[in-house]
């Protein structure tokens, strides 16, 4: 490559190159020069440095020997509080350790209590499912028996104004038939000697009466109030407040368990009964049992079809009629009417006796003639006899009262004249009286008393 070039070419190269070489150590040199002028000021100021420095440290290790001695002091406090801690931590550890022992058995408790609770949960939905079928059952038989109830008590209710009706009327009938009696004994004409032999006889008469028929309505009153305190079972009587008199009874059926207590006892016992058929488990099995074919066809119901609206009410039909055929037999061993209903068939009984005595006493009254209750068609016969007398003597009366009219009216015509004659007269005296006193003031006293004479006289 060199081969290239001239031998003043490569002079004139190597010359620029030397040239450029020596400024460029020239340069070198100032700068050495300034460099070591720059680093002896630095070795200067580096020493200052030094000085400072270590005057520093020293001052920075009497500091340090200061905060070290410090330092010792709050290590050893520091250790102090540490191991004061330490015990501290490990007294809490240990009773952290005991709590969570207690926590870990409370958490065993909780496992089993939840098992336990899981267990009664199910327990739980199983007798929900239960009671909400039974609240269904119990509802259906409830609203049938409401259905059935109000008809009933509506027409007991009718039933009961027309019974009121008809006793108005029956005690109106009776009134009257007392009336006719009294009127009928008022205008018979009984025998003064019969009236006064029956009055010393009738006394008695009544009196044993009396006295028999209290006896017998006393002891009567005493055997039906033993035989209802005894059949009793009844809860209460409800009565409509906007309808006075019109009341229902609540009887309760007898239990199959049902035990003997003492007389004393006996409010104790009906309220064991009340309480004992109101939580009655036969009860609610006669419903449930009554209402299954009820429940299963309404489970199946669909609202718009027709033939499930049928066979809707021919299941509500059938489960009423199983309801109210159990419900019957519950009930038909209370005797709710037992006191109305008594009959005494044998021979030898109270009330055979008593009547076989009033039957005695009632024929002694015939004998005597002390009948005091009289039949009503013999009232009757005899008021319409009575009646019969008295239109006869109220037409010889009307006839009588014409004859004496036309002498009234005779008598007044009499009168009339007489009274006429009467005025006439009282007329003639007022004139007479007015001349008097005319001829009393015109004459003397005197010579009126002498013509006054002489009239006489002539």
């Amino acid at each position: 490559m060199l081969d290239k070039f001239s031998w003043s070419e490569l002079c004139a190269v190597l010359q620029e190159n030397v040239d450029a070489l020596i400024a460029d150590l020239n340069r070198a040199n100032e700068k050495i020069s300034h460099l070591e002028y720059i680093c002896k000021n630095k070795s200067d100021t580096m020493r200052e440095l030094q000085q400072t420095q270590e005057d520093t440290f020293n001052k920075v290790a009497e500091q340090i020997k200061a905060q070290e001695s410090c330092w010792q002091k709050q290590k050893k406090e520091l250790e102090f509080q540490y191991s004061e801690l330490l015990l501290e931590v490990q007294r809490r550890a240990q009773k952290f350790q005991e709590i969570a022992e207690k926590n870990s058995e409370k958490l065993n408790r909780i496992e089993t209590s939840h098992e336990q609770l899981v267990r009664e949960n199910s327990h739980f939905k199983t007798t929900l499912s239960r009671t909400q079928r039974e609240q269904t059952c119990l509802l259906a038989a409830c609203a049938l028996m409401a259905g059935a109830l109000c008809p009933l008590y509506s027409r007991s209710c009718a039933l009961s104004t027309q019974r009121d009706f008809l006793q108005e009327r029956v005690n109106s009938l009776e009134l009257f038939k007392l009336e006719i009696r009294t009127l009928a004994q008022a205008l018979s004409a009984v025998d003064e000697k019969k009236q006064e032999e029956a009055k010393t006889k009738k006394k008695t008469f009544k009196g044993l009466v009396r006295v028999f028929r209290k006896g017998v309505i006393a002891i009567l009153a005493a055997n039906r109030l033993k035989l209802l305190g005894q059949s009793c079972a009844f809860l209460f009587t409800w009565m409509e407040s906007c309808k006075e008199g019109i009341g229902m009874l609540v009887c309760t059926g007898e239990p199959k368990d049902k035990r003997q207590f003492p007389k004393h006892q006996r409010e104790q016992l009906r309220c064991l009964q009340a309480l004992a058929w109101l939580t009655s488990s036969d009860l609610l099995g006669t419903v449930i049992s009554s209402m299954t074919e009820l429940q299963e066809v309404i489970s199946k119901t669909d609202p718009n079809s027709r033939i499930c609206g049928h066979l809707l009410i021919g299941a509500a039909k059938n489960s009423f009629a199983k309801l109210m055929d159990k419900l019957s037999s519950a009930m038909a061993s209370i005797p709710l009417h037992s006191s109305r209903s008594i009959t005494y068939v044998e021979k030898d009984s109270l009330v055979q006796r008593l009547a076989r005595g009033l039957h005695k006493v009632n024929t002694l009254a015939l004998k005597y003639g002390l009948c005091s209750h009289i039949p009503i068609m013999k009232s009757t016969a005899a008021l319409q006899k009575q009646i019969f007398g008295f239109t006869q003597r109220l037409h010889a009366a009307e006839v009588e009262r014409r004859s004496l009219r036309l002498e009234v009216t005779e008598y007044k015509r009499t009168v009339h004249e007489m009274k006429k004659e009467l005025d006439k007269s009282q007329s003639l005296q007022t004139q007479l009286n007015e001349f008097k006193h005319s001829v009393s003031q015109r004459w003397p006293c005197d010579t009126f008393l002498s013509i006054s004479s002489v009239t006489l006289i002539v």
